[in-house]
């Protein structure tokens, strides 16, 4: 296409060379001409770009791409664009980002207005891209799949354990040491029944009143966080001393404060002192895990000193439970003499608790090996998985040491490394030790899979088991010759997990499908509106695109690889089904100068033909963003041209719809520079002018042309500080581009 700069070239010389029929000087300031003078008038000759256009046979049109904002405006782009174009492409004016509105609904009144301009200035419009992977709202749409968490809720209450208004007038409880604990008429006749510890005869010495507690069904100790007292010093009596204690099965908890800080005045009560048992800021304790388990134990509570006198009332504890509680085996429902089955042989039987604390106690008789079997029924929706370990109350006759303690699930019997003895239990000490025995639960492979040793006093549950929702055989006992014991408790400890609810597939194709119909039916439904101007659409937008950033949207991993296509294909479509409209939808893919366009353009036609395998879903077209660049390389410009003419000769038998968009064009240097604007020579645009004509002639040759949809340029004017040559200036005088058009066209 050379003819195009010898033409323009000629006549410049033509303008130089009358210098010489007169005085040089004086003729050249009447006659010489600025290059850019001659070039303009040049080019000026050539009528209306769409006067040169074919159209016999033919749907072509030629199309300018134009920002909405711009085309509206209707200033001298709009009346340029109107002489020169039959149409006005839209193409990256609206995205899901840049048409959200504040209040997460989409704002189409942009489009509305662009299709009521075209209508009445009757010009075709091109809406634009319907669904693309990239320009997405992925963080929204993210969001809108997020699982669903619900935390285990925290249950608060209080439990009550002594007011002494029950008691008679003159009950004593035991003390753990000298003095009396008796109940009297409060003194200040408030209370009613109240706790007088010590006497002012006999001094309460590091002594205190034992007050035995037994938790409600589901309790343990670990889930209280704050006992609760009155407390009334007679006199100074104690109200100093070594501080406040609290005792637990006669374990001493120092609260780091004394009674007179409390703010306990002499013969005054003190209402509602709160002692945290999490927290060793005064006045309080953290309370050791050894104790947590306990169902019931001995409460102790007061000050130390040598001469302790004091009234105590209305002993409560608050508990705060995040998702846990307790399945508890007692034998309070038995009957007396009841037997359990064992697991190898020997006698058992429900008797009266020995020390007169519990109630009914299941007393095993010298037990060679065996151990009573119990059935138990775990939390309803709680499974074996969800417990975290089991306790035992024991008072130990003999068999403290033998093989050591054993656990029997359903047959299988875990060991956990630990004796009687090692829980602390001496044969023939005859005591109680409440939650004395405590076997820690964890998934299997805590510690296997990682090939540790697992701790002594745990066991891993297997995954085999993790789902029982009940144990038919349960067992937990001394493996000794001569088992002999009472035990009574068996707490298992149960912790709720936050429910962690993932969506479905087939949720997440429902909410993306809405989205999808929210913004393609929307966008559809605004460039019809009353005037049914836009009737052109890129449906899928750059297919092939890898690009990965926050913009990002796979539509195809929740709708399906070829299904998202067809969904698009059939919202679009139903949108306009009742309003008279047909639809032209394109598959849209921007290709480069540099990309294996054959490649490219097999693997579009490839995903094309697998979207319409369901013989209902069509695509009518292919778009194609044409970025071409032309090379002063001239190994290199052969190779452009080759593979221009390729991707038509591809595209031309697919028996489909061909448009050209964006159509832009950019020179490079013979070492691969592109060459700005304001830098290019006359043979710079001259040459890619050229190059322009050559790829619209490729495509009117190679595509039929009943099926040359048109092409679209990708913008009218260019910038003196850009790369992009345009057939207009930033003025909107013509340049060299506009002839390599204009022979493109013929």
């Amino acid at each position: 296409m050379k003819y195009i700069n010898n033409k323009i070239t000629a006549l410049i010389l033509v303008a130089v060379s009358a210098v010489s029929c007169a005085d040089e000087y004086d003729y050249r300031l009447r006659m010489e001409k600025p290059e850019d003078v001659v070039v303009s008038e040049y080019l000026n000759q050539f009528d209306l770009l769409k006067s040169y256009i074919n159209r016999d046979g033919s749907p072509f049109q030629l199309a300018a791409g134009m920002p909405v904002s711009e085309f509206v405006k209707k200033d001298v782009a709009f009346s340029t664009l109107l002489a020169n174009f039959d149409a006005v492409d839209l193409n990256g004016s609206y995205d899901p980002i840049s048409a959200l509105k504040v209040d997460g609904t989409y704002d189409f009144g942009g489009m509305q207005t662009a299709a009521d301009v075209a209508a009445e200035a009757g010009v075709e419009l091109y809406g634009g891209v319907l669904c693309s992977d990239q320009g997405q709202r992925a963080a929204y749409y993210n969001k809108l799949i997020e699982p669903i968490d619900i935390p285990v809720e925290t249950e608060k209450g209080t439990t009550k354990l002594f007011n002494f208004d029950s008691d008679a007038i003159g009950k004593t409880y035991p003390m753990t040491g000298n003095s009396s604990a008796t109940v009297e008429e409060d003194p200040a006749g408030e209370s009613g029944h109240v706790l007088h510890v010590g006497t002012n005869d006999v001094k309460a010495n590091d002594s205190y009143a034992k007050l035995h507690v037994v938790l409600p069904s589901g309790r343990i100790l670990g889930d209280y966080v704050r006992l609760n007292i009155d407390l009334r010093h007679v006199g100074t009596d104690g109200i100093w001393g070594n501080g406040m204690k609290v005792l637990i099965n006669g374990t001493k908890f120092d609260l780091g404060t004394n009674a007179d800080a409390l703010g306990v005045a002499n013969n005054t009560w003190k209402r509602g002192i709160t002692i945290k048992l999490n927290d060793a800021a005064a006045p309080g304790f953290v309370m050791p895990e050894s104790l947590k388990s306990l169902t019931e134990f001995d409460l102790s509570v007061g000050s130390q000193s040598g001469a302790a006198q004091y009234f105590l009332d209305n002993l409560s504890m608050d508990y705060e439970v995040s998702g846990k509680g307790n399945t508890v085996i007692n034998f309070e429902d038995d009957n007396l003499g009841t037997a359990y089955p064992m697991t190898n042989g020997g006698k058992n039987e429900v008797v009266t608790d020995p020390d007169g604390e519990s109630g009914k106690v299941l007393q095993i008789v010298h037990a060679n090996q065996s151990f009573p079997k119990f059935h138990v029924k775990l939390k309803e929706g709680m499974t074996l998985g969800n417990y975290t370990g089991v306790a035992m109350d024991m008072r130990l006759n003999a068999g403290q040491y033998g093989a050591g303690m054993r656990i029997v699930i359903n047959g299988t019997t875990f060991e956990f490394g630990r004796s009687a003895a090692d829980y602390g239990f001496s044969g023939g000490q005859n005591v109680w030790k409440r939650g004395g025995i405590y076997v820690k639960f964890v998934k299997e492979g805590t510690y296997t899979a990682l090939g540790e040793k697992v701790p002594v006093g745990t066991i891993e549950i297997p995954n085999s088991m993790k789902d029982l929702t009940e144990i038919n055989e349960f067992s937990l006992g001394s493996a000794s010759g001569d088992w002999d014991a009472y035990i009574d408790n068996l707490s298992f400890t149960w912790e709720a997990q936050p429910q962690h609810i993932e969506k479905t597939p087939e949720e997440k194709a429902e909410i993306f499908t809405k989205e999808m119909e929210k913004w393609i039916g929307g966008m559809v439904y605004a460039g019809v509106n009353d005037v049914k101007s836009v009737k052109v659409w890129n449906i899928i937008s750059n297919p092939l695109d890898k690009t990965l950033n926050e913009n990002t949207f796979k539509w195809s991993e929740y709708l399906g690889e070829a299904d998202y296509a067809r969904t698009a294909v059939k919202i679009a479509r139903d949108t306009v089904k009742n309003v008279g409209v047909e639809l032209d939808l394109f598959v849209s893919q921007t290709i480069n100068q540099y990309d294996e366009m054959a490649n490219m353009t097999d693997e579009l036609i490839s995903l094309v033909q697998t979207w319409e395998e369901d013989n209902v879903t069509k695509i009518d077209g292919y778009n194609i963003l044409l970025n071409a660049i032309y090379s002063k390389d001239a190994n290199f410009q052969k190779g452009n041209e080759e593979i221009i003419s390729k991707l038509f000769e591809k595209l031309g038998k697919t028996g489909k719809l061909v448009r050209v968009s964006n159509l832009s064009m950019m020179v490079e240097d013979s070492d691969g520079n592109y060459i700005a604007t304001n830098k290019m020579s006359t043979e710079d645009r001259s040459v890619a002018a050229s190059y322009v004509a050559f790829i619209m002639q490729e495509y009117r040759k190679l595509i039929p042309q009943d099926k040359q949809y048109g092409i679209s340029i990708s913008s009218m004017t260019e910038t003196n500080t850009g790369y992009q040559i345009c057939p207009w200036t930033s003025g909107y005088n013509r340049n060299g581009m506009y002839e390599g058009i204009v022979e493109g066209l013929k």
